[in-house]
């Protein structure tokens, strides 16, 4: 989950997280064991991308290197957990072989010859301790690791004259076969031919599907096969020669390669068959392309799919269930319904998610392809979702079922940047890039324009209303917040900073406000005369993008672009706790309304779930907050 490597238990969904890496994870892996985990990580243009060795019973660092250049593509185990291979990227290409029990390298060499292409995949061997093997574009190489003479043997595969870009590699448990899928959506067969000192790596044969049989008039060419849309990105040997196969369009098949002249009889006829062939026993689809595959239990397999999505699948009868979902781009905003802390919603490029908060379980997904949902609240009866959307438009959910009911077209004549409601539910304010704060009738099914109020000449970036609804606070880019009165909805004070505000909320009590922006401080505001009371330096490095207030009062929360989520005692301005856990600039937090935890969402996607911050002191040693579990992982 970006920067950091994540393990769930199943069954208690209690998360632990190995901190290390300073970028995006690329690869991750398991021993055959189980005794050690590793994973690379992508680095800038310029600089090394390292590999992590963990200890998977002391959750701790065991090893690391940084040999490999801009990014690392995959890595693996040999079948002795004695070597780690990691393979590099593009703009690197070369194979490195650590010796992990000496905690050194033993040997390395280039993926590939001149004349080949990239290689981005690597697996290891099941019965030869000292053996992998490496593919990609155009290149198919099975590789001997000499430790005496420490150094590296790279073989080619024998595949005549044909040329395949390969995504995935399986190899069977007696080492006699290498399976590959292509990006062409066939798969390819090879005899390892290994001996104890020597290797003749030779293809059998390049696999395609046999086309259904069609009930329309028009028949199908004899001889007429079928490839994976999108390209055959992952394969899991199972028992008895099946293969489950992952293709890019997200379609699932449990198949069987055919090699013998046999004719397979349907409907009574035989069907003249062209072999080498696959036959299909069972289909299922997912959401998304295939990004991994592993056995789970005896009669299941996990799927991981670029939706960010976990599907378990059961091989017997293909049942598929949803285990994990999480949004695929960044999260722009979340909010709770009011007095209730049981759910609460996200917003992301396309689509609205309603989450259960003790389960951690995706409940409703609203969708409006095409279009970026940049705030959303909830009206008091909390059974209508009030969202705003980068088309100008302003649409109404029902909290229910998702059905829409109503939209204000063209309500900005730019994006809508932010949304709210008075606690009454009478009047809706909207905010918008083009700097106008408008208030509608939420009473009305017309939803009628009320006032257009024109202070601000920059983007607005939160609106917030006091709890007794007399006063409405907005604030800009233009470096100004606005306090208005409700009830004629004229300026009564304009808070003015060096910055560009990028949130604003009212304390419970509404005498004071607080603002946070791009000059990394936190300001107190007097909502009487709107004075500047104090000024708190809330981050040294990083602008701060969300800050929200306790329903008592007593504490806020600020999230920020250095990933850092803070959490401050509001009489005192200490620090109470620092959430360490985003990968991603922080863009959203929110208190639930029983103040027994915090939401917090990220630009990678994350929503993390931190629970009983107010049980931490600031004369405690470990002032971190504690993070049971979270709800969301990277795509990827």
């Amino acid at each position: 989950m970006g920067n950091k490597v994540t393990m769930k238990n199943i069954e208690t969904t209690e998360q632990t997280f190995l901190a290390g890496h300073t970028n995006l994870v690329s690869a991750l892996c398991i021993s055959p064991c189980g005794n050690f985990i590793a994973s690379g990580q992508v680095a800038h243009h310029g600089f090394k991308a390292m590999v992590i060795i963990w200890d998977y019973e002391k959750r701790k660092l065991k090893a690391s290197y940084d040999m490999h250049k801009v990014r690392v593509e995959d890595v693996c185990f040999t079948r002795d957990e004695r070597y780690l291979i990691s393979l590099g990227g593009r703009d690197d290409g070369y194979i490195v072989v650590w010796d992990i029990q000496n905690g050194n390298p033993l040997c390395g060499s280039f993926a590939g010859k001149e004349m080949s292409g990239t290689a981005f995949t690597i697996a290891r061997t099941n019965v030869h301790n000292a053996s992998f093997i490496s593919a990609g574009e155009g290149t198919f190489r099975v590789w001997l690791v000499n430790p005496k003479e420490r150094k590296l043997q790279g073989i080619d595969v024998k595949i005549g004259k044909i040329r395949r870009d390969i995504n995935c590699i399986a190899v069977d448990e007696k080492d006699e076969y290498i399976y590959c899928g292509t990006t062409s959506g066939d798969i390819i067969k090879a005899r390892l031919n290994a001996t104890e000192l020597h290797l003749c790596p030779i293809m059998t044969g390049c696999y395609s599907k046999v086309p259904r049989a069609t009930k329309t008039k028009r028949t199908r060419e004899e001889g007429a096969v079928h490839v994976y849309a999108g390209g055959v990105k992952n394969l899991l040997l199972l028992r008895k020669e099946k293969i489950i196969v992952g293709a890019g369009d997200g379609t699932i098949e449990l198949i069987e390669l055919i090699t013998t002249d046999a004719t397979p009889v349907r409907n009574g006829s035989r069907k003249l068959l062209v072999l080498p062939c696959i036959i299909t026993h069972r289909t299922g689809n997912v959401c998304g392309t295939v990004t991994s595959m592993i056995k789970y239990k005896d009669d299941f397999i996990l799927v991981g799919t670029s939706q960010c999505e976990i599907y378990e699948i059961q091989v017997s009868s293909f049942r598929t269930r949803l285990l994990l979902t999480c949004h695929t781009s960044s999260i722009y905003d979340l909010a709770f319904p009011r007095n209730r802390s049981e759910i609460f919603a996200t917003t992301s490029k396309h689509d609205i998610r309603v989450w259960k908060l003790k389960t951690q379980k995706e409940l409703l997904r609203i969708t409006v392809p095409n279009f970026i949902c940049s705030s959303l609240c909830f009206d008091r009866n909390s059974g209508t979702i009030i969202s705003a959307w980068d088309d100008g438009a302003i649409r109404g959910f029902a909290l229910n079922g998702g059905n829409l009911l109503f939209v204000i077209d063209r309500a900005h004549t730019r994006s809508v940047s932010a949304i709210t409601i008075t606690n009454d539910d009478c009047r809706l304010i909207s905010g918008g890039c083009d700097g106008q704060v408008r208030v509608w009738n939420a009473k009305s099914e017309m939803r009628q324009l009320l006032h257009v109020l024109k202070e601000h000449r920059g983007p607005i970036t939160s609106l917030h209303v006091s709890s007794d609804d007399k006063n409405l606070i907005s604030s800009s880019t233009d470096g100004t917040c606005i306090i208005w009165d409700t009830r004629n909805f004229t300026r009564k004070f304009a808070l003015r900073a060096s910055t560009m505000f990028m949130a604003t909320c009212f304390l419970p009590s509404g005498v004071q406000a607080l603002t946070c922006g791009t000059d990394r401080k936190i300001a107190y505001w007097e909502t009487l005369d709107g004075s500047l009371v104090r000024e708190v330096e809330g981050s040294t490095t990083a602008t701060l993008n969300a800050i929200t207030v306790n329903y008592d009062g007593q504490h806020f929360l600020t999230g920020s672009d250095d990933f850092i989520v803070k959490l401050w005692e509001y009489r005192t301005a200490n620090i109470v706790a620092v959430g360490l856990a985003h990968a991603a600039p922080v863009t959203g937090c929110v208190f639930s309304p029983n103040g027994q935890f915090i939401i917090t969402v990220s630009a990678d996607g994350a929503i993390i779930l931190w629970k009983r911050p107010y049980e931490m002191s600031s004369a405690t040693n470990d002032n971190r907050f504690e993070m049971p579990t979270t709800i969301c992982t990277l795509r990827g």
